[in-house]
C-alpha cells in the first residue's frame, strides 16, 4: 500500500491569479555600428502600471541605455534608433 501525503487544496487566492500578457506599444527600428538592422519592441509589462521592457523581435532581451540606444542582453552589442 502506498502511503498517501497530505496536500490542501489550491485556495481560492492563488487559484484566480492570472500573468497579464505584455501589451505591444510599440517598434522602434534600430541599427548597430556595422549597419545591421534590428526592430527593438517596447512592450508594456502590467496594464495599469508604466512598467515597459524591450526585446528584439526573436524574444532576445534588450537594455534601454538612454533616448537613442539599446544593448542586446546576450551579446552587448549596442543599438541606435535610426533617424
Amino acid at each position: 500500500m502506498r502511503a498517501q501525503t497530505n496536500q490542501a487544496p489550491p485556495s481560492d487566492k492563488t487559484a484566480n491569479l492570472t500573468v497579464p500578457t505584455p501589451l505591444e506599444l510599440y517598434r522602434e527600428l534600430c541599427q548597430d555600428e556595422d549597419g545591421n538592422r534590428y526592430a527593438v519592441i517596447v512592450w508594456l509589462v502590467f496594464p495599469n502600471l508604466n512598467v515597459t521592457s524591450y526585446a528584439l523581435e526573436d524574444g532576445t532581451p534588450v537594455t534601454y541605455l538612454d533616448e537613442c540606444r539599446f544593448e542586446i542582453a546576450s551579446t552587448g552589442t549596442v543599438v541606435t534608433r535610426c533617424l
